[in-house]
C-alpha cells in the first residue's frame, strides 16, 4: 500500500506541475501576441502619422506651387495688359501726328500760336520773356500779330510782360518761351504738346489697370 500511495502522490505531482506549466506556457503566449500585437498596433500608428505629415507637406508644395504659378501668370497678363496700353497710347499719338502734317495750312494755327504764346508766358510767369518761332511760322509774328498777344497778356492775364519774339532754328509748330536769362524754359512746340498728350493718355490708361 505504501507503494501505490507514492506512486500516486508522484502522478499527481507530475499532473499539477504539467497543468502549472501549461498555464504559465499560455500566460507566456498570451503576453507575446498582446506584445506583438501593440507592437504592430503602434508601427501601424507611426505610419499613418508619416502617412499624414508627408500628405501635408505634399499639400503645402502645392500649394506654394500653384501661388507661384498664379503670380507669374497675372504678373505676364498685367505685363500684355500694359504693353496693349501703351500701343494703344502710341496709337493715339501716331493719328494726331497725320492729322498735324497740314496744320499749318488750316485757319486756326494762328491762333493756336496765339495759345501757345499765352500759355507760354503764363507758364514762365516773369516780367521779361522770349519767345521764339520756327522760320516757317515768320509770317504770322508781324507787329501787329505781337501787339495783339501784348494787350491779352495786359488784359487777361493781367500781366505786364515784355516780350521779345526770336525766329529759332527749329521746325517744329508751335514756339518756345523762355526767360530772358535763359535758365527758364517751356517747350510749347507741337512735338513737346505731343509728348505730354502720350504721358497723360498713358499715364490714365495705367491708372485705370492699378
Amino acid at each position: 500500500m505504501e507503494k501505490n500511495y507514492d506512486e500516486s502522490s508522484a502522478s499527481r505531482l507530475i499532473s499539477e506541475i504539467e497543468r502549472a506549466a501549461a498555464t504559465k506556457i499560455d500566460e507566456v503566449v498570451r503576453q507575446a501576441k498582446s506584445k506583438a500585437e501593440e507592437i504592430l498596433d503602434n508601427a501601424r500608428k507611426s505610419a499613418e502619422e508619416t502617412l499624414i505629415i508627408e500628405k501635408e507637406k505634399a499639400q503645402q508644395l502645392i500649394s506654394i506651387m500653384r501661388q507661384r504659378a498664379e503670380a507669374a501668370i497675372k504678373m505676364e497678363l498685367k505685363k500684355m495688359q500694359l504693353e496693349s496700353k501703351k500701343e494703344f497710347a502710341e496709337a493715339v499719338i501716331e493719328k494726331v501726328k497725320e492729322k498735324a502734317k497740314n496744320f499749318r495750312n488750316d485757319p486756326e494755327y494762328k491762333n493756336f500760336l496765339k495759345n501757345a504764346v499765352l500759355e507760354s508766358v503764363a507758364v514762365i510767369d516773369l516780367p521779361d520773356i522770349i519767345i521764339k518761332f520756327a522760320p516757317s511760322d515768320a509770317q504770322y509774328f508781324n507787329p501787329d500779330f505781337e501787339k495783339e498777344i501784348a494787350e491779352i497778356c495786359k488784359r487777361d492775364l493781367k500781366k505786364n510782360v515784355s516780350l521779345t519774339f526770336v525766329k529759332s532754328d527749329f521746325n517744329d509748330v508751335g514756339v518756345i518761351g523762355a526767360s530772358k536769362d535763359g535758365f527758364i524754359m517751356y517747350d510749347n512746340t507741337f512735338s513737346a504738346r505731343l509728348q505730354r498728350l502720350y504721358d497723360t493718355v498713358y499715364s490714365e490708361l495705367v491708372g485705370e489697370e492699378i
